[in-house]
């Protein structure tokens, strides 16, 4: 299964008056795991110069529970 492989980022997204204009790549390659545990943390104490609002997981493109192909994964597991 893809979440097993360590093919995951913590991403910084930039963002423009159109959307997402690119991102950049903060650490990595994880699990879908630890990349979870990673962004969790992130948001419970996200320090002094970072906006983990910004922050998001990005991995293999998929499809998301609302159809939608992305390569963007959510912080928590769906329940």
């Amino acid at each position: 299964m893809l979440k097993n492989k360590k093919q995951f980022y913590i991403t910084e997204l930039h963002f423009g008056d159109d959307g997402l204009e690119s991102y950049t790549d903060h650490s990595g390659p994880f699990t879908l795991n630890k990349a979870r545990r990673i962004m969790e943390k992130l948001l419970k104490n996200p320090g002094k110069w970072i906006n983990p609002y910004v922050m998001d997981i990005r991995g293999p493109r998929h499809t998301n529970r609302w159809g939608a192909n992305t390569e963007f994964y959510p912080p928590k597991e769906d329940r």
